[in-house]
């Protein structure tokens, strides 16, 4: 059996019910997301806990699968990756059975079912337009995937991480 949020088959799965977060890991996490870096020492003096503490929170995290890894964050434009777009995809079998052969696309950074209309919502990135016309021509040979629609990003305002609300430290 999968533990909830973990993957199968490179496939994120969901679950309805996590293991329980408090205020404290709140503050923690919301600290993290700014810069996972910090020794625990400064962890603790933002949150008000000993080193000690803050290790034991983080390696609990870990385990109840809150925290699945600690990354970066790129520039896309710097790594020469300045073309971002959503794909509305429509499948003609299981939505599963067309994420599962999307999963070697490297381009595609996010792959979401989605309710409505479409089966699947997809964010990519690519160098140029013509990088991405050619990522909508392999799309499209995936075998079940019915149609697409393309919205080219023109601006990105913002973007968060992970939809965690940010706690007050």
């Amino acid at each position: 059996m999968t533990k909830p949020g973990s993957k199968a088959n490179g496939i994120r799965r969901s679950a309805s019910e996590g293991p329980a977060v408090d205020d404290i890991d709140r503050k923690l996490l919301a600290v993290l997301l700014e810069d996972a870096k910090q020794k625990y020492a400064e962890l603790g003096a933002k949150i008000h806990l000993s080193p000690a503490a803050v290790f034991e929170r983080v390696k609990r995290l870990e385990r109840d699968g809150i925290v699945r890894r600690f990354t970066i964050a790129l520039d896309p434009v710097a790594v020469g990756l300045p073309v971002c777009a959503f794909i509305r995809v429509k499948t003609r079998l299981s939505c599963r059975s067309v994420a599962q052969a999307l999963v070697a696309m490297h381009e595609i950074e996010e792959c979401h079912a989605v309710a409505g209309e479409d089966c699947l919502l997809l964010k990519v990135r690519v160098a140029s337009p013509q990088a991405l016309e050619e990522l909508l021509d392999r799309l499209k040979s995936i075998e079940g995937l019915e149609s697409t629609i393309t919205t080219v990003v023109l601006n990105t305002h913002f973007e968060r991480p992970a939809g965690f609300p940010a706690a007050r430290v």
